[in-house]
């Protein structure tokens, strides 16, 4: 194995981390925070065509989501587009996935303005929102 390379005990050692009730409790956490705080209000698109856990969004609304995202200071990791424009009309497209090239908020806001006013798009987002939650005492 190479320096690089995980051994199989590190990776069943960060599995079992995953896998404690503290990490379960932040990761239920911070799907709640998103769903009512982040997404609040907003109209959910995801309509079965990926993880109930991920909101998918109007470009509208994902404005929203990161005018909230900067307000809250909740850094955005990821953005992926989609077009609903397939067939079978219940599946979607994967259109563009941009993974943060940069700090801030400016190139989540051009990349989601490239898609506004086309109603055959969905977009969703990865965020780190830790530093939004409430510490643990």
């Amino acid at each position: 194995m190479t320096d690089k390379q995980e051994s199989p005990d590190e990776f069943e050692r960060m599995f079992a981390e995953l896998n404690t009730s503290e990490s379960k409790l932040k990761s239920e956490q911070e799907r709640q925070f998103k769903r009512e705080v982040l997404y609040a209000g907003l109209k959910d698109l995801n309509t079965g065509f990926d993880s109930p856990l991920i909101g998918h969004f109007s470009p509208e609304d994902f404005l929203i989501v990161i005018h909230r995202c900067e307000s809250l200071k909740v850094r955005i990791i990821g953005i992926e587009v989609f077009t609903t424009d397939v067939e079978p009309p219940w599946k979607v497209g994967l259109l563009e996935v941009e993974i943060s090239p940069e700090d801030g908020y400016d190139w989540p806001r051009r990349l989601v303005r490239e898609y506004q006013g086309r109603s055959d798009i969905t977009i969703c987002g990865s965020f780190d929102v830790s530093d939004a939650l409430p510490r643990s005492p």
